[in-house]
């Protein structure tokens, strides 16, 4: 049978003698610290918001077109119209008084 790498064992060996303890915490403080040191967020411009604004619309519109098509797609055709009609025209027009 092969030994284990001397190294792994090692390391085994410590992970057995390792005892549980609880997830480190982060210190008293420290996220209102990161929040400080955060730099405030640019305002957006006018135009900016307004190409946010015609992006989102863009997409919206591409969806519904996108949507539309495949209803249309998914759509039976309509059967031939039949010839009944046509002959009821005819038979209307024969007998109707002039």
């Amino acid at each position: 049978m092969n030994e284990l790498d001397p190294a792994l064992k090692r390391l085994l060996k410590w992970a057995r003698q390792a005892s549980p303890s609880k997830p480190e915490e982060a210190p008293y403080g420290f996220p209102g610290r990161v929040l400080a040191s955060r730099r405030p967020a640019r305002a957006s411009t006018l135009f900016q918001e307004l190409q946010r604004a015609a992006w989102g619309l863009s997409w919206a519109a591409l969806a519904l077109i996108v949507c539309g098509g495949l209803v249309l797609v998914s759509q039976r055709s309509a059967p031939p119209p039949t010839q009944e009609f046509s002959t009821a025209l005819s038979f209307l027009a024969s007998n109707l008084p002039r």
